[in-house]
């Protein structure tokens, strides 16, 4: 709730359960978190979590919208010339996306039995990432399968990064070191015929 009390009108209700539901399903996987914490996150009624999205799993697809969309926009506007390199590049630099709250919920979802289909029902980012892999049509993969090896590696990264940095003794300097050389190892093919 803000200093000027709740939210009031339906954007600024909404706009305050996606924030409050994004914390909460970040830090605790959607499964453990109820509407009525979410509403007393928010600084709302309970019932205006169904009053506006019907139920706790659609308030939890129009997080995964709201995070896909600022993750596509974090990295910047679409451009038809725009390379695979400079797309995975800031995505495997940092979690962007509101302090990778994105990926977090989509791995507690799956996690928790959600179906990826019914989590989320638009990927601009990944349309993105195929698009320019497809213009650049080179290496061993095809541009769907080359994308799901960048995906796999830099999700797998930036979910794991803790466990995988202190795994193998590195602190940060190496790890910077680390990403940097896993990043140009997927992106190898790209110079390939």
């Amino acid at each position: 709730m803000s200093e000027s009390g709740p939210p009031r009108g339906r954007e600024d209700v909404q706009h305050a359960l996606i924030l409050a539901a994004t914390k909460l399903f970040s830090a605790h996987g959607p499964s453990a978190v109820s509407v009525r914490q979410i509403a007393k996150e928010a600084g709302v009624n309970h019932g205006l979590v169904h009053r506006h999205f019907g139920s706790k799993d659609e308030l939890l697809r129009a997080v995964l919208n709201h995070l896909a969309n600022e993750v596509s926009m974090a990295v910047g506007p679409g451009d038809a010339d725009e390379s695979l390199f400079d797309l995975i590049r800031p995505l495997m630099h940092s979690t962007e996306g509101g302090d990778g709250h994105w990926l977090r919920i989509i791995a507690r979802s799956i996690l928790d039995g959600h179906q990826v289909e019914d989590l989320q029902d638009h990927f601009p980012m990944t349309d993105r990432v195929i698009a320019a892999a497809r213009r650049e049509q080179k290496g061993p993969l095809d541009p769907e399968a080359r994308v799901s090896f960048i995906m796999s590696v830099g999700l797998g990264m930036l979910l794991f990064e803790p466990f995988l940095r202190i795994a193998t003794g590195q602190d940060e300097t190496q790890w910077a070191r680390t990403r940097a050389q896993i990043l140009g190892l997927a992106m190898q093919s790209k110079s390939n015929p």
